[in-house]
């Protein structure tokens, strides 16, 4: 007879316990009178019957159904690379893992290995925008747009905790929004002193490998330190004579009011560098350590990362397809502590809008090439390379 149904729901397992009832009533009144009663084709009967008879009740429970032979199965060996890159770099999904390491199987293979293995969780998808503007920024003229922004690093967890002992809390950040390129600073005070130093290095750098200021645009938020908050009534703020009166550039622009995404471009490289540099990298507490880790992602995210907003090509190959005159020289400026210095020892504005001499810690640097750097990254150029 048919187990009632409040006996199947309290049970562990209904399935099993309801073929274990359809045998017992076959050995009692037959295959006929069973598949009668269960509802069921005789065939079926006969076929848990016969397990049961040749293995007893572990022939009823449930047997995998996968496929005994798959031929397009990922081997063992390629599983155990996927696993190995993932563990290398944990930040990075299955289409940057197959890109960086050149890993032979598609995208849907390598997700599905990670999510075997409890290496990937879901995250929820952003919503699209109702306006794309990444091919339009294409359009633009090659190096034609400069955001700048500061990151309070105080909000990272695990970074923070650092701060007290030595290593700096604030990141001056500039993209050049065409192409993608990534120029980092650092201090330990946010003001407009800084952000004059930092505006003054980078221009004169960019001036010095062919770039044309005369069409380039700077574009700041409204931050006190980029003049936001200045009296107009007593001329233009400093950073805007820097960029507009000094360099001869274009324009010095501010975000317009309640327009949060106007700077997204260097807003979406601090969200980016959080997991692929902020956690990633392990910090000991030495500034020039930090600074070299620091100049060792820059290289990585200009020279060798895969934009995929942008044809998935790199700011060195748009560079080159876009304005090869620049000099490739551009992406090597190493990032520098600006806060290094004494007190007593920084210029005041107007020291530098007169374009007398930055002090020699934040402008007389090695050249890149004259001294071996030591960061995280670099192991995982040396893994890639064994990869492709």
């Amino acid at each position: 007879m048919c187990p009632p149904y409040y006996e199947m729901i309290r049970s562990r397992n209904p399935s099993f316990d309801l073929r274990y009832r359809l045998v017992q009533t076959a050995l009692e009144q037959g295959i006929r009178a069973t598949s009668r009663l269960f509802g069921c084709s005789r065939n079926t009967v006969r076929k848990w019957l016969r397990r049961y008879q040749e293995q007893g009740k572990p022939g009823l429970k449930e047997r995998s159904r996968a496929p005994r032979r798959i031929p397009h199965k990922t081997p063992p060996e390629l599983e155990q690379k996927v696993l190995q890159a993932h563990d290398a770099i944990p930040c990075f999904g299955p289409q940057r893992l197959k890109q960086e390491f050149g890993l032979p199987c598609s995208t849907g293979a390598i997700g599905r290995i990670l999510r075997r293995h409890g290496r990937s969780r879901r995250r929820k998808k952003p919503r699209p925008p109702v306006r794309s503007l990444a091919r339009q920024k294409m359009q633009w003229p090659p190096f034609g747009l400069l955001e700048i922004d500061v990151k309070d690093l105080k909000d990272l967890a695990g970074y923070r905790e650092l701060i007290p002992f030595g290593l700096p809390r604030f990141q001056f950040t500039a993209r050049m929004v065409p192409e993608g390129t990534l120029w980092l600073a650092f201090s330990a005070v946010n003001d407009s002193t800084y952000a004059l130093l930092f505006a003054d290095r980078l221009l004169a750098h960019l001036a010095r490998c062919g770039v044309d200021l005369g069409q380039l645009v700077v574009q700041t938020d409204n931050g006190s330190e980029f003049g936001g908050a200045w009296n107009r009534r007593h001329g233009l703020p400093p950073f805007t004579k820097l960029v507009e009166q000094k360099y001869r550039c274009r324009q010095h622009r501010f975000n317009p009011p309640h327009r949060s995404t106007y700077n997204s471009d260097v807003e979406a490289v601090h969200g980016i560098m959080e997991p692929e540099f902020y956690e990633l990298e392990r910090f000991n507490g030495s500034v020039q350590a930090f600074l070299r880790q620091a100049y060792g992602y820059q290289l990585y995210f200009n020279l060798l990362r895969r934009n995929s907003a942008k044809g998935n090509l790199t700011p060195e190959q748009l560079r080159q397809a876009r304005a090869p005159t620049v000099s490739p020289q551009i992406y090597f400026l190493p990032a520098v502590m600006l806060s290094s210095l004494e007190a007593q020892d920084l210029p005041l504005p107007r020291q530098v809008l007169a374009a007398q001499d930055v002090p020699g810690d934040v402008t007389k640097h090695p050249h890149p090439f004259q001294r071996r750097l030591r960061f995280s990254w670099s192991r995982f150029f040396e893994y890639s390379s064994n990869s492709r």
